[in-house]
């Protein structure tokens, strides 16, 4: 059987007035801190929505700037493979200009020659044949000056 209401109320006890005065005060102490915390928590949780709306911002920033960046490391590999390929072809034109310059010695051996021009008395220029206004300049690097110029166009051609 269930107790009826009637019964639950005549069977507590029946509290003085100093006593229902402190549960009185008890009970309004408690609903005060209660209602305290609850709205400590209501500004805690305020504040964590405003830091999370901060933080999302926060990340979608980074990840645009993120994005940014990964793009300019794309860029800045393809600049580097350009010019590892540049440095590989000047590598090659440099190795065909050594080649050339090795084969002009081989042709001419400029140490054991003078230029006509070095067999002018007192180092005045002559005034013969086109290389006259070319006297300054040893007949070898002219040459050689020739070869290069030959493999340089002849590279551009190719």
């Amino acid at each position: 059987m269930k107790p009826t209401r009637e019964s639950m109320v005549t069977n507590r006890r029946q509290l003085t007035p100093a006593q229902r005065s402190a549960k009185i005060e008890r009970d309004r102490r408690r609903r005060r801190e209660r209602n305290m915390e609850f709205e400590r928590l209501q500004k805690a949780e305020t504040e964590l929505q405003a830091l999370t709306a901060a933080q999302r911002n926060e990340n979608s920033c980074l990840r645009h700037h993120n994005e940014r960046l990964n793009d300019m490391v794309s860029i800045l590999e393809n600049i580097i493979h350009q010019l590892r390929e540049q440095n590989r072809e000047l590598q090659q034109k440099n190795l065909g200009l050594e080649q050339t310059m090795k084969l002009a010695d081989s042709w001419f051996p400029f140490d054991k020659c003078q230029s006509p021009n070095e067999e002018v008395s007192n180092n005045q220029p002559s005034t013969e044949g086109p290389r006259s206004s070319q006297s300054r300049i040893p007949y070898a690097q002219r040459i050689s000056d020739l070869l290069i110029d030959q493999h340089t166009s002849d590279a551009k051609h190719a």
